[in-house]
């Protein structure tokens, strides 16, 4: 009976510890329900790219957002933004956002704490030519815990997550239309797709979608914006 007693004691101390460790998750869950209501209450669209940049996808979206007129959100990781920065130069010249989105891409919840902590810091100090310490961050895989957390709190970085996901990292991605269906349904929402360069149907798909996603927003009249307008 003891023995059993002191299992559950132990089971229980456990889950409540795992429930804190991964508590973020409920902030991402009240932070983003609260966002999405306040973007479609105003008709506000906001494209955003992980992953980059990339010597191929990311200059031809350039162009592509460059004929539109119009701005998006890019979340880089340290590590590529230093293998091609005259692309990130590029970016920020032609008045994009730049946020941080670590730099190996570790995922929180699999990594061990002090190695995912180590992956964001490494991040922004790859990134520290173009960003503030505090510049906006996108989270690997949107996973925090914990410590991930209190490490983006001590910067006072702002933390974005998306409202629609493009589906193209899924194995089979939904169609062009689809995503513009989502976002017509919606009235509003950040877009999360990614500008690493990837097979060619992948890239194709990101021009693709993201040309959609501007179609609509002319034919709905959503107003479209970086994140940093959000912010202020």
């Amino acid at each position: 009976m003891r023995k059993t007693m002191t299992t559950a004691l132990a089971a229980t101390i456990g889950l409540a510890g795992s429930a804190v460790y991964f508590s973020p998750w409920f902030w991402r869950r009240y932070r983003m329900h609260r966002v999405r209501t306040e973007l479609i209450k105003n008709r506000i669209l906001v494209l955003t790219y992980d992953d980059g940049p990339s010597s191929a996808l990311t200059p031809q979206l350039l162009d592509l957002l460059q004929r539109r007129a119009v701005h998006a959100t890019f979340f880089m990781l340290g590590r590529h933004a230093q293998q091609h920065p005259d692309i990130v130069d590029r970016v920020i010249q032609e008045g994009h956002d730049v946020g941080c989105h670590s730099d190996q891409h570790l995922n929180a919840w699999k990594a061990l704490p002090w190695e995912a902590v180590a992956d964001i810091d490494a991040g922004y100090e790859h990134l520290s030519q173009w960003i503030q310490p505090n510049g906006m961050f996108r989270p690997p895989h949107g996973k925090m815990t914990l410590p991930t957390y209190w490490s983006i709190r001590r910067r006072g970085a702002p933390v974005w997550w998306w409202t629609i996901d493009s589906g193209d990292t899924y194995d089979v991605p939904p169609s062009v239309n689809q995503v513009a269906d989502r976002l017509r349904g919606e009235g509003g929402g950040i877009v999360l797709m990614h500008d690493l360069d990837r097979a060619q149907s992948r890239n194709e798909f990101v021009l693709e979608a993201t040309a959609a996603l501007l179609d609509v927003a002319k034919q709905e009249s959503l107003k479209i914006m970086p994140l940093r307008q959000l912010c202020q």
